[in-house]
C-alpha cells in the first residue's frame, strides 16, 4: 500500500491503534499487533518499523517477512506459515518463535533475543546464526540437524534438540539452566554434553550406573543432570576412603565439613589451601559446595578438577600452573581470581560470578567463554569498543571493564554468522562504501538515482544513505522566510497590521 488513507483504513480494520506513520509510510505502534489468522496474502501489505509490544503473524500463509518491524520489544511470532527465509524479520525481539515453517537455515534470525527462541518443526540442517545467549528456552527439535555447532552457548531455562539426526553433542550449549532434552537422535554416548544442567537430562542413551526413570511411551530415560555430568566428567581422585578424606581435611584445618555419598565434600566456612598443596598438580578429592571462600592460590596445580561446584564467597586460584578452567566452579558468590596462570581460553568459566572476574596475567587472546559477571572484568585483553580503566604494573597492562558491557560485547562479537549472512554483510559494506564515495565526490547525479538503487539501499538497510540519495533526486525546497526585518517593522508597524 502506497496511500496513507489505505494504510490507515487497513490498520483500523485490523484493530491496530496508537500508531504513527512516517513520511516514507513506515508504521510505529505503541502497543500490540495481533494478526494471527488475519492475513490473506503471502506478505504484509504495509511496512512496520517498530512495535512496542508483541507482534503476532502466526497461522497465515506468509512466504516472506517483508514489512515486518525491525524491533519488537515483546514477543515476535511468525510460526505456522510457509516461510523459507527469515530475511526482513526483526533484528531485536523479546521472544522469537519461527516454528512450523519451511526454514533450512537461521540466516537473518535476530541476534538479540531477551527471552526464548523456538525454531522447531522446520527443515534446518544447522542452528548457526542463532543468538549466543538465550535468557529463556531454546527449542530446535524436529528438524534435520546433524550437529549443534553454531548454536547458543548459555541457556537460562531448557534446551530441546530432540528428534533430529545428531550423532555427537560437541558444539552444543555449555550451560543449561533447566532440562537438557536430546532424545530421538543418533547418539551413542553423551560425551561433550553441557558442563552444567540445572534440572534433568532426557535421552535415549542408557547409563547403567546413574539413577534414572524410563518413559515407556516415549522410550527415553530421565536422569538428574548433575549426576550425569559427575558420571561423564568423573575426575580421577587420589583419596577414595572416608578415613583418608577425613584425615586429609583435618590435616589442612578444614572444619565444619560433610562427606556426601559420592565422597564429595561440603564445607560450612572457608577453605584455605594457599601454599599448602606441595607437589600436588591437582586436588586429591572432590569438593561440592563451599559456604565461604575457597583459596587454592600459590600452589602448582595444573587443573581445577576437584574444585567445588558452588562457592558462596570468592574463588582464588591465582599463581598456579593452570592451562584451562575445566573442572572449576559454576557459581561464585564473590570474585573469581585466576591471574598469574597459563590459561589460554575462558571456556568452562563459571556461569555466574557475582563480583569481579580477574583473569589478567594469562596468555588470553580473547574473552570468549565468559558468561555472566555482575562486577568488573580485569584482563590483559584490550577491547577497543569498550570504555575501560587501564593499569600498568611492572610493564604488564591490565584493563578493567564493567561486566555487563563485556557480556553484551561477547553476545554481539561471537555470534556464528551463516555464509548467507556473511555475504549479505560484505555486500552491504561495499555498497555503502561505493555510494558514500560518489556522494563525497559529487558524482552521483539525479539521473543515477533509479528505483533499483533505492530498492537496494532499502534491502541492505542503509536508511540514512537512502535519505541523502533521495535528496539528490528530490531536493528539499527552500521555505520562504516571511519574518519581517527590523527596518520593515519601523516602516509598517505604525501603519498596518503585521
Amino acid at each position: 500500500m502506497n496511500n496513507l488513507g489505505e494504510i490507515e483504513a487497513w490498520l483500523k480494520e485490523h484493530s491496530i491503534n496508537n500508531y504513527m506513520i512516517s513520511e516514507d509510510l513506515y508504521i510505529t505502534v505503541q502497543g500490540n499487533v495481533n494478526l494471527n489468522e488475519r492475513l490473506n496474502g503471502k506478505k504484509l501489505p504495509v511496512k512496520f518499523k517498530m512495535v512496542d509490544g508483541y507482534f503476532d503473524i502466526s497461522n497465515n500463509n506468509l512466504t516472506s517477512l517483508e514489512g515486518c518491524p525491525k524491533i519488537v520489544t515483546r514477543d515476535f511470532n511468525c510460526s505456522r506459515n510457509k516461510l523459507d527465509s527469515l530475511f526482513e524479520g526483526p533484528s531485536e525481539a523479546g521472544e522469537f518463535d519461527c516454528s512450523n515453517n519451511k526454514l533450512k537455515t537461521l540466516s537473518y534470525a535476530p541476534k538479540e533475543v531477551k527471552g526464548s527462541f523456538n525454531c522447531s518443526f522446520n527443515e534446518l540442517t544447522s542452528i548457526k546464526g542463532s543468538p549466543r545467549t538465550i535468557k529463556g528456552h531454546f527449542n530446535c527439535s524436529d528438524n534435520r540437524l546433524i550437529n549443534l555447532r553454531g548454536g547458543p552457548q548459555y541457556i537460562d531455562t531448557f534446551f530441546d534438540c530432540s528428534h533430529n539426526f545428531i550423532e555427537r553433542l560437541s558444539g552444543g550449549p555449555v550451560s543449561v539452566g533447566q532440562d537438557y532434552i536430546c532424545n530421538g537422535n543418533n547418539l551413542t554416548d553423551l560425551d561433550s554434553i553441557a558442563d552444567e544442567i540445572g534440572w534433568d537430562l532426557i535421552t535415549d542413551v542408557r547409563l547403567n550406573h546413574v539413577t534414572s526413570s524410563y518413559n515407556e511411551e516415549e522410550k527415553y530415560w530421565r536422569y538428574k543432570g548433575n549426576e550425569v555430568i559427575a558420571h561423564i566428567y568423573k575426575p580421577i581422585v587420589a583419596l577414595t576412603t572416608l578415613d583418608d578424606i577425613n584425615r586429609w581435611l583435618r590435616k589442612h584445618d578444614i572444619r565444619n565439613f560433610s562427606i556426601l555419598k559420592d565422597n564429595s565434600v561440603d564445607v560450612h566456612g572457608d577453605v584455605k589451601l594457599s601454599d599448602k598443596l606441595t607437589s600436588l598438580v591437582k586436588l586429591p578429592l572432590n569438593f561440592n559446595i563451599i559456604e565461604g571462600d575457597f583459596d587454592i592460590s600459590n600452589n602448582e596445580l595444573t587443573t581445577l578438577e576437584g574444585s567445588p561446584k558452588k562457592v558462596t564467597g570468592s574463588f582464588l586460584a591465582h599463581k598456579n600452573e593452570l592451562t584451562s578452567l575445566k573442572g572449576g566452579p559454576k557459581e561464585v558468590g564473590g570474585s573469581f581470581i585466576i591471574l598469574h596462570n597459563n590459561v589460554t581460553s575462558l571456556q568452562n568459566a563459571p556461569s555466574l560470578v557475582k563480583e569481579d572476574f580477574i583473569c589478567s596475567h594469562n596468555p588470553l587472546r580473547d574473552l570468549e567463554g565468559l558468561n555472566n559477571v555482575i562486577g568488573y572484568v580485569f584482563t590483559g585483553v584490550y577491547i577497543p569498543r569498550l570504555k575501560c580503566q587501564k593499569y600498568n604494573y611492572k610493564g604488564v597492562t591490565t584493563y578493567k571493564y564493567p561486566g555487563d558491557l563485556v557480556m553484551k560485547y561477547l553476545d554481539q562479537e561471537y555470534i556464528a554468522l551463516t555464509d548467507e549472512e556473511k555475504t549479505f554483510e560484505a555486500t552491504k559494506k561495499n555498497l555503502e562504501k561505493v555510494i558514500k564515495k560518489m556522494l563525497n565526490a559529487g558524482s552521483l547525479t539525479k539521473e543515477m538515482v533509479t528505483d533499483a538503487l533505492i530498492k537496494n539501499l532499502t534491502k541492505y538497510q542503509l536508511d540514512q544513505l537512502k535519505t541523502k540519495v533521495l535528496w539528490i533526486k528530490y531536493p528539499p525546497s527552500d521555505e520562504k522566510n516571511d519574518a519581517l526585518s527590523e527596518d520593515d517593522i519601523m516602516k509598517l508597524a505604525f501603519e498596518q497590521e503585521l
